[in-house]
């Protein structure tokens, strides 16, 4: 669907903050769709097609058909008129694009990811013994702080899915 974006902010001629302004969308989340990092919500979807009514909403979600739905063209920049707005100017041609050449991947079937996670949790828990082992020894050579009658924060571990880990002490 990237490649769909990118090809809609092309025949519009706009970047996609301005596209992101448009459809009434932060800039920040336009970044992270285009990015990859984030998918397109449904809420985008109906953002984009209500701002754009001639986009094909199959050609937007499944890449099927052409752009612009049929017998639609290019849309002027302002979509309502308004007391301020200049005379719409005649529409440009109908920029058609060539097939998405690269499909969307497909999702990863949750069995396989769940496997994964597991695989994962298994290898953290076998190590466990080993990271344990390493800081009771730590825990040994360094002083225990002095009781008193209100509890202080000593330590505080950072187990990370790498095998590593992080100590931090707060300084009193």
């Amino acid at each position: 669907m990237i490649n769909r974006i990118n090809l809609i902010l092309q025949a519009k001629n706009i970047t996609a903050k301005q596209f992101a302004e448009e459809i009434g969308i932060q800039p920040s989340g336009m970044s992270h769709i285009l990015s990859g990092r984030n998918n397109p919500s449904l809420e985008f979807v109906n953002k984009v097609i209500r701002r754009y009514p001639e986009i094909d909403a199959n050609w937007l979600l499944l890449g099927k058909g052409q752009m612009y739905a049929s017998g639609a063209t290019e849309s002027p920049a302002i979509s309502e008129p308004t007391l301020f707005a200049p005379p719409a100017p005649s529409p440009a041609p109908v920029f058609t694009p060539a097939p998405d050449p690269t499909p969307d991947p497909k999702p990863v079937p949750e069995s396989m990811e769940e496997e994964r996670e597991e695989v994962l949790e298994e290898k953290i828990l076998q190590d466990l013994p080993n990271l344990e082992s390493e800081v009771n020894e730590r825990e040994k050579k360094e002083p225990t702080p002095i009781a008193t009658d209100r509890r202080r924060l000593v330590k505080i571990l950072f187990f990370y899915d790498d095998r590593t880990f992080e100590e931090y002490r707060p300084e009193y």
